[in-house]
């Protein structure tokens, strides 16, 4: 954004308002599209890094650790993670269930949080999630009351569900994804000063033609110009339409046959 606002916009002429402001507004426009498209790339540079390393996640995402109580290992071997629809970790990294809150040592479920997925890695399963449970009072305290007070190493979490009634060009359903690809931006606010520019272009002289057509002038000039345009075809095509129709009559006199008696 500084780079952006300490550049120089420079014209050879002086435009218009409203010539100036479409420029403008071509100029914020693709400006806009420059800060997401870096990001987007760093991101999917970190997202590929991950995916194709095959790093194992902390939070046993994509791979765990096992052990057959009725063996002897001695190496702790691994084994990727399998969703419920039979998707692995250990060969695809786009691999996602719904995330929701369990019982101790067991596969039983309390409940799902709504928006929430869990996929291969803390970076896929964040962006493909959404914050539809930060928006609903009973969902958060729910969520809230399964963080144990200073747990994480965190003190206590005082949180209010955000306010849906505030205007958004976003859905509570958008994924974080969506979001990032914006940038988290929700208006870009474009204050142009046409007379601002005006003054420091400065011009010494200014001029403006003006175009009026004037009907009537117009209507007889081209009335006189096509009526000059016909005599003057007339001229030439008029004789020789004469000297046709004579030589047709003298060529069917001489073509009369008299009878003999």
């Amino acid at each position: 954004v500084d780079q952006f606002l300490h550049g120089t916009y420079i014209s050879p002429r002086l435009l218009s308002q409203s010539n100036f402001e479409k420029q403008i507004n071509h100029i914020v426009l693709q400006f806009q599209k420059v800060p997401g498209a870096k990001f987007a790339r760093s991101l999917e540079v970190i997202r590929a890094v991950m995916n194709g390393n095959g790093f194992v996640s902390a939070h046993s995402l994509n791979w765990e650790w096992w052990r057959d109580l009725n063996r002897t290992f001695y190496t702790l071997p691994t084994r990727p993670i399998t969703m419920s629809d039979g998707c692995s970790c250990g060969t695809r990294s786009d691999c996602f269930d719904s995330a929701g809150i369990y019982f101790e040592l067991s596969h039983v479920e309390k409940f799902t949080i709504p928006g929430w997925k869990i996929g291969c890695s803390a970076v896929e399963t964040l962006l493909h999630s959404t914050f539809e449970c930060l928006y609903e009072r009973n969902c958060l305290n729910l969520l809230l009351s399964h963080i144990p007070e200073g747990g994480f190493g965190f003190p206590p979490i005082n949180m209010s569900p955000i306010n849906s009634s505030l205007a958004s060009r976003f859905q509570n359903s958008s994924s974080i994804q969506n979001l990032t690809d914006e940038l988290f931006v929700e208006e870009w606010k474009v204050n142009s000063y046409y007379s601002s520019f005006y003054n420091q272009c400065a011009p010494i002289l200014c001029s403006y033609k003006m175009k009026r057509e004037e009907y009537l002038v117009f209507s007889v000039t081209k009335i006189l110009a096509f009526y000059g345009g016909l005599t003057v075809v007339l001229q030439f095509i008029i004789p020789i339409i004469i000297k046709s129709i004579f030589d047709i009559h003298d060529q069917c006199r001489r073509n009369t046959i008299t009878p003999v008696e």
